[in-house]
């Protein structure tokens, strides 16, 4: 027969256990660190995001660091969506969805002007698995390169980009 001391230090030994099985189960489905995906071509001083909306091919509103921001895609352009939407305006806009989805983590970074003069955020940015979503439109033909000192960190890439989507008759090079 078991003593009340015993049983009390049953109880606590099953509640101990119990408490340890829900800290590891915590602790195993936690989400990933905030820190930039480690070998993913993501740029080690990028800065994570989360997307709220696209509004068109080469702009999005997302929430960072900075809260809630209208960010427009460093060097490049992508046909307008309004007042009439010129062609390929539709297929950039859905692309950029694709690549940056409502909800999703990208990573961002600025270049030498972090704002433009109508106070929109100006980023360059990554999906997670490395994806440099500015370059991408620009290589499938849904944007044409467009360089606005300073910011041209990147404008050597995107204009090769360029050539060969044009070369290639890729996206709006091809149907516009």
């Amino acid at each position: 027969m078991s003593t009340p001391r015993s049983r009390r230090v049953v109880l606590a030994a099953v509640i101990g256990m119990l408490v340890l099985a829900g800290l590891w189960v915590a602790w195993s489905t936690a989400p990933e660190p905030a820190g930039v995906p480690e070998g993913a071509g993501v740029p080690e001083d990028a800065v994570a995001y989360t997307v709220e909306r696209v509004v068109d091919g080469d702009t999005l509103v997302a929430r960072g660091p900075d809260g809630e921001v209208r960010v427009r895609l460093i060097g490049i352009d992508t046909p307008e969506a309004r007042p009439e939407p010129e062609c390929g305006a539709d297929a950039a806009s859905a692309r950029l969805r694709e690549l940056a989805p409502d909800g999703s983590r990208v990573w961002a970074t600025a270049d030498r002007e972090p704002v433009d003069r109508y106070d929109r955020a100006l980023r360059y940015l990554w999906t997670p698995d490395g994806v440099f979503v500015n370059e991408t439109l620009v290589a499938e033909g849904h944007a044409e390169t467009l360089r606005i000192p300073p910011n041209t960190r990147y404008a050597t890439r995107f204009a090769d980009a360029q050539r060969t989507a044009e070369a290639d008759g890729l996206g709006r090079w091809g149907s516009c």
